[in-house]
């Protein structure tokens, strides 16, 4: 069928064939731009042409109003070569004239003059005209279109000079038929849908109608523009729809023939003019098979073949629909016949012009249901004709595959024409020339009618792919449901239920996954008759107690199944010892059976080591009778905090993860109008490929997988189960100690273990622990020299006492301990300090394991004879009877008080005053006294003598003065440092008759006075305010003595006193016994001021060595200068001048 657009030509017709074929040859070789009206989009188009000589019988229907856009004239041309004026004037103009009064009298306003230049006007010799030929008719014909007027010389003559205006002339021609396709295209719509609109009046012609719209269709298809070539057959679709609902009669005549689709005939229009030929009658199929090609095919032309596929399903269903709904009389099995073939035609389509890229996941998509489906479709052929594998055709079944064979038909297509189709789109991939091509779908349906092994090996093969497709595209749940009916197939019909098995399980699992429980159940059955059918015990005694606790399915079933779940369960021991090789065959999983409701542990807590743990197990039975369990174990297991890993998954990684954000667009949609019709946000995402899921990675399981560690666990022996709530208490000793937790429930059955996947609760945790047994000591601040209280804490955690159990206590060195006194032992003479111990044996009576018993004890410890503050460390070392190693506990104890002495200078006597300080005790002391054992040294109590008990606490200070004397012949030589020892007895408060000693020693070293320092203010009695006064000072030695040079020091008050001149001075005392020094100083305000204090120090001068370069001064210890002027004090008077 010869499909351009017709081009007319009137005129000077023998010039116009000359120049024909370069004109259409010339049309498409360049595509143009084509601009629509009604702001369509712009498009490029390629243009094709045919001529034919002007007819006026072709614009007769046009102006009746029933043409067809295709039939029609698209551009009329009038060619001349007239070139004089005189020859246009007299018969030219007159024929133009009345060409254009026709063409517009039928209503066409596409026309094109064409003048055919012969003379080559620059070369004459002759004047040039005023005007031209082509003005002349621009003149008389083009005032308003003066572009269709144009001028071409004739490229037979002037072959290489005409090249340029034959190109405008190809270029005109073409802007001329698409300004026609748009003036003509505008007004045949408008005719379809006048058309269209009278679709409900009596008379109105579907077929008619149908070739009108499908010839636009043909003229968008032949413009390259194939989305709009397929909305008007998807127009016409739709309208056919509705037209078979309306019209039943049109097609009701017996289905004689049932051919299915072919997507590369011969002749695409082979069944266009069966349908426009009204004496053969056409069957609802071949129309419908008609309009599905003609789609395909532009389709596959703009290379969109999934959607050939999308769309099939949808074809397949409504046509099965309309068939049924106007009642077409057919052969049995021809609509699976017509199903099957159109399937397999789109598929074969499909894979052989597949891409390796986005499109080929796509056409898996819409594929795997069209192989499920021709699946389905050869299967219930096969069952129609007797060709399921086990099966003998009869002699009707014989009958029906030849009359099913017969309406098939033969097949329409051929090896190239095949090739031919698919190389048509320069997309598809090459093939390999040495690759057979595989057989239409008409012949493989033939071949698997023709025998039972064609039909089983086909079978196969369509599940397969179907299951694979699936699979592919992450539509596990329907590859399960296509495994479902291959492996009935496999179990029922080709008694190979090894094989079937696979297929069940995985369905099983995936619906179970999703808990589809009805269909679980259904497919239990299937799988037990497998197991059955195979002789595998064990399995089908799993699967009979399975079945028999679906409580979906009806109570007779569960009952038969439950009596054959206790039959089978009693042949296991030798079953299974024959499969010993099977690991994990006798797991079970204990959901399907059973359901766990609630755990608790009744033991009281504490729970201690080697108690029994007793745990409350609360379990629905879905067995529809009374069950056995022989043991029922319940395992825990340490906790374990929880994995790092799973905080670092709550954090994120990198800066870049936490700061990203979406890509998010603003889209506005205008209407024609350029108002805002619709406003949206869309979100780029990028495409993520879809994960396979394969059988490992589902998530509910068929037989546990983990065997957790029964090393620890409670359990029940012998246990009835009643169908329902049972309430089991679960009990064990508690071996080891920590906190644990229950992980895994197991049920043992004769061989049979049913294992829990994991407890439906979170579980409770108990704690098993041993306590240990503990001893400490409780006290406060201890103080040193009186009886301070302590506290022993036994606690005996889970130790099992001895009858003489008893804790030593180990004091060190000057501390003692003893058990508290009662009240009426502080009476007795017991109370006294001589009950102290160095160790103490506490006995523990009685004593029971968690019993915790604080005994009071008293410790005492020696005061420090120190003369400064410091804690007084000990220690007591405990042994217990449940340890063999001793506990060391430090204790401090703090003085109660301290005693410091000085020495004092009076001239030539010496006292020595001893300070007695309280510190954190409120004490009563007594008795104070000195003693020295050094010969020559006597000291003299001045202390009031029969004094009562003297308070002492803290803060508070009490001192003891005593005077000492040295026989004079005994000097500071012999007796260098001379030691006092001080005793005081002391009691404290709650205890005033119990007395205690104190001592203190100390060593008394320079005590010899060897300098006497005076001094002497002149005028003593006149001294005023700012005057200048005399102050005499004088340094008497008193004892021979090694130090020759002194350094005295004026360390006066800056405010009160002024030295005029040296503060200080060195003096020799070599070979003298005084020497006196005078000094100026004067009183900076009045009043009685101390005098002047003066310093006397030890120089040593520099520079009599090279290691002594410098002079140095050491004080003199206080014992060994005596300042006279100390406590002195000048009265000062204001100055006359400030009197008056």
């Amino acid at each position: 069928m010869l499909i351009k657009p017709t081009i007319t030509y009137a005129g000077s017709c023998p010039l116009f064939r000359s120049l024909e074929m370069q004109i259409l040859n010339a049309i498409p070789l360049d595509k143009c731009e084509w601009r629509r009206t009604f702001q369509r989009p712009t498009k490029q188009v390629r243009l094709e042409a045919q001529a034919q000589q002007f007819n006026v019988s072709m614009l007769e229907k046009y102006k009746q109003g029933e043409w067809s856009i295709l039939e029609h004239p698209i551009l009329h041309i009038f060619v001349t070569e007239c070139n004089d004026i005189d020859t246009y004037k007299a018969t030219i103009k007159d024929e133009i004239d009345a060409w254009l009064k026709l063409l517009t009298s039928y209503g066409v306003l596409d026309w094109m003059i064409l003048l055919v230049e012969t003379l080559d006007m620059r070369k004459t010799k002759n004047i040039l005209p005023r005007t031209t030929v082509l003005d002349k008719i621009r003149l008389d014909f083009g005032s308003k279109n003066d572009d269709r007027c144009i001028s071409v010389l004739n490229p037979a003559k002037f072959e290489q000079k005409s090249t340029e205006s034959f190109r405008c002339l190809v270029q005109r021609i073409r802007f001329l038929m698409l300004t026609s396709y748009n003036r003509n295209i505008v007004k045949y719509e408008d005719l379809l849908r006048s058309k269209r609109e009278r679709r409900n009046l009596d008379g109105w012609d579907f077929r008619q109608y149908f070739f009108l719209q499908e010839d636009l269709a043909l003229i968008f298809e032949k413009l390259e523009l194939h989305t709009e070539a397929l909305i008007q057959y998807d127009e016409l679709d739709a309208l056919f729809s509705q037209y078979v609902v309306q019209q039943t009669d049109s097609f009701r005549q017996p289905l004689d023939a049932f051919n299915g689709i072919c997507l590369n005939r011969v002749d695409k229009f082979e069944m266009r003019s069966k349908i426009r030929n009204r004496s053969l009658p056409c069957s609802l199929l071949e129309f419908r098979n008609y309009l599905f090609e003609r789609q395909a095919q532009l389709l596959f032309t703009s290379n969109d073949i999934p959607e050939i596929a999308k769309r099939l399903l949808n074809f397949l269903f409504s046509t099965l629909r309309e068939v049924d709904y106007i009642k077409v009389e057919c052969q049995e099995g021809s609509l699976a016949c017509w199903s099957f073939v159109c399937a397999l035609e789109v598929l074969q389509l499909c894979e052989q012009a597949m891409e390796p890229n986005e499109v080929t996941v796509q056409c898996f998509q819409h594929c795997a249901p069209i192989w499920n489906l021709a699946k389905d479709k050869l299967y219930e052929l096969g069952k129609l004709c007797g060709l399921l594998p086990g099966s003998t055709p009869t002699s009707e079944q014989l009958h029906i595959v030849v009359q099913l064979s017969s309406g098939i038909g033969d097949d329409n297509s051929t090896v190239e024409q095949q090739q031919h189709f698919l190389l048509a789109n320069p997309q598809t991939r090459e093939r390999s020339p040495n690759r057979k091509p595989k057989k239409s779908a008409t012949q493989q349906l033939k071949e698997a009618l023709g025998s039972n092994q064609a039909f089983e090996k086909l079978y196969l093969e369509l599940a397969e792919l179907a299951i694979s497709t699936y699979k592919h595209v992450a539509r596990l749940r329907s590859a399960r449901l296509v495994g479902l009916d291959l492996g009935k197939f496999y179990c029922i019909h080709m008694n190979e239920p090894h094989k079937a098995v696979g297929f069940f399980t995985d369905l099983l699992r995936e619906l179970k996954t999703e808990n589809w429980q009805m269909l679980s159940s259904q497919t239990l059955l299937e799988l037990a008759n497998c197991y059955r059918k195979m002789g595998d015990t064990l399995a089908y005694t799993k699967s009979c107690s399975s079945i028999s606790c679906c409580v979906e399915l009806e109570t007779l079933v569960r009952t038969f199944y439950f009596d054959e779940f206790l039959k089978s369960l009693k042949n296991l021991n030798t079953t299974l010892s024959a499969q010993s090789s099977m690991e994990n065959a006798n797991f079970c999983v204990l959901e399907d059976h059973f359901r766990i409701l609630d755990i608790e542990v009744i033991t009281p807590k504490p729970i201690i080591q080697d108690d029994f743990v007793v745990v409350q197990l609360k379990m629905e039975s879905f067995y529809p009778r009374e069950i056995v369990a022989e043991t029922i174990k319940l395992c825990y297991e340490l906790e374990t905090p929880p994995a790092l890993e799973e905080v670092a998954l709550t954090t994120p990684t990198t800066k870049e993860s936490s700061i990203s954000q979406l890509k998010v667009s603003l889209q506005l949609s205008y209407k024609q109008d350029n108002k805002l019709h619709m406003s949206t946000v869309s979100c780029d995402s990028p495409k993520t490929k879809h994960s396979v899921r394969r059988t490992s990675s589902t998530k509910r399981k068929l037989s546990p997988s983990v065997h957790a560690d029964f090393s620890n666990f409670v359990q029940a022996e012998n246990t009835a189960l009643q169908p329902g709530v049972n309430i089991i208490e679960l009990k064990a000793k508690a071996m080891r100690v920590g906190n644990w937790q229950f992980k895994q429930l197991s049920l043992c059955m004769s061989r049979l273990e049913f294992l829990s996947e994991q407890l439906p609760i979170s579980p409770p945790s108990f704690e098993v622990s041993t306590k240990p047994a503990s001893a400490t000591l409780e006290f406060k601040t201890l103080i040193a020299g009186i009886i301070q209280p302590i506290l022993l804490h036994v606690s005996g955690g889970s130790f099992i006492f001895p009858a003489d159990a008893k804790v030593t206590l180990r004091c060190s060195k000057n501390l003692r301990i003893r058990q508290a006194l009662k009240s009426n032992d502080e009476t007795n003479n017991l109370a006294n300090d001589s009950t102290f111990e160095t160790i103490l044996q506490v006995p523990l009576k009685h004593f029971k394991s968690f019993e915790e018993r604080c005994i009071p004890l008293e410790v005492l410890t020696d005061m420090p004879g120190r003369k400064t503050t410091k804690h007084h460390e000990h220690h007591i070392a405990i042994s217990c009877p449940w340890s063999r190693t001793e506990l060391l506990i430090p204790i401090e104890f703090q003085p109660a008080m301290e005693a410091t002495c000085r020495l004092h200078t009076c001239g030539t006597q010496k006292f020595l005053q001893v300070i007695m300080k309280g510190l954190e005790a409120h004490l009563l002391l007594k008795q104070a006294m000195v003693k020295c054992d050094v010969s020559g040294v006597k000291l003299v109590d001045l202390n009031p003598k029969n004094q009562q008990p003297i308070e002492i606490y803290k803060t508070l200070m009490v001192t003891y003065l005593y005077e000492i004397q040295v026989e004079p012949l005994k000097t500071e030589e012999e007796l260098p440092i001379v030691k006092v020892h001080f005793v005081i007895q002391y009691a404290s408060l709650e205890q005033p008759t119990i007395w205690r000693n104190y001592g203190c020693a100390f060593d008394l070293v320079d005590y010899t006075t060897l300098f006497k320092l005076q001094g002497q203010l002149e005028p003593n009695e006149l001294c005023r305010l700012r005057t200048v006064c005399n102050m005499n000072l004088k340094i008497t030695k008193i004892h021979e003595n090694p130090y020759v040079d002194l350094m005295y020091e004026v360390l006066n008050d800056q405010n009160l006193w002024a030295v005029c001149g040296r503060s200080a001075g060195v003096v020799s005392m070599k070979d003298v016994d005084s020497h006196s020094i005078s000094l100026d100083v004067m009183p900076l305000s009045t009043g009685f001021l101390p005098m002047p204090s003066i310093r006397l120090s030890k120089y040593t001068a520099g520079g009599k060595t090279k290691a002594d370069a410098h002079s140095k001064v050491h004080p003199f210890p206080p014992g060994q200068v005596y300042n006279s002027t100390k406590s002195l004090q000048i009265h000062v008077i204001a100055s006359v001048s400030a009197d008056q």
